[in-house]
């Protein structure tokens, strides 16, 4: 049997709600309860942008849920930040969060590098049934519509646009994905390694202003 495209892209298990153990990704996806479209919304608590869009998400979701699933995919780096900020503002679904386990972690880098996420909020919109990619200019696109009429011919203009398999899509190329931009994005999918290099900067200029000091102390003669 054909793995699920949900499960191959999400894990085992999905979300309903913070502090549970899920339901199987592909009781989710895939049957009479799928949605026609999929949003992934790449966002997290510490992020400001995130937090003014998450609000405009909800007010568009609200308006056109008969035909969207939204699936939030976490950079929060614990149980607290996470559960709050789903819970307050989110009746989506949810990938586990990457600090829930060493596999749950490598599925959230495996999915940043998939779709090429190269900041947050991100919304990525795929074919419900198929899990084809549509666009991942979502969340400009929902931040420009104000009113229902508005809001539902975004969802018709992506349900008529033609999905094409992930593999074979051309993501956004507004951003340039040099080395600055992967850095970047390598400490974002990966924030335990933020500290680490926060102490190494630290311990750097620690060492250059004793250094410094050294150096004025033995000048004179």
């Amino acid at each position: 049997m054909a793995t699920n495209w949900a499960t191959e892209l999400f894990g085992p298990k999905i979300l309903t709600k913070p502090k549970t153990t899920g339901l199987p990704t592909e009781s989710r996806f895939g049957g009479k309860s799928s949605k026609k479209l999929v949003a992934l919304y790449f966002s997290a608590s510490w992020c400001p942008p995130c937090k003014g869009f998450s609000p405009m998400l909800l007010d568009f979701y609200n308006s056109c849920k008969d035909d969207l699933d939204i699936v939030f995919v976490s950079s929060d780096r614990d149980e607290k930040s996470f559960s709050d900020y789903y819970q307050k503002l989110m009746p989506f679904l949810a990938t586990m969060p990457a600090f829930n386990s060493e596999e749950a972690r490598q599925q959230h880098i495996k999915m940043a590098d998939t779709f090429q996420i190269k900041g947050i909020p991100t919304v990525i919109v795929l074919d419900g049934k198929t899990g084809n990619f549509i666009t991942d200019n979502a969340r400009t696109e929902i931040m420009k519509v104000t009113d229902e009429e508005s809001k539902k011919a975004l969802v018709k203009s992506w349900l008529e646009k033609e999905a094409v398999p992930i593999d074979q899509a051309e993501f956004n190329t507004g951003m340039s994905r040099g080395p600055l931009m992967k850095a970047l994005m390598f400490f974002v999918n990966r924030p335990v390694y933020i500290f680490g290099l926060y102490y190494l900067i630290k311990q750097g200029l620690k060492y250059l202003d004793e250094l410094g000091q050294d150096e004025s102390e033995g000048g004179e003669l």
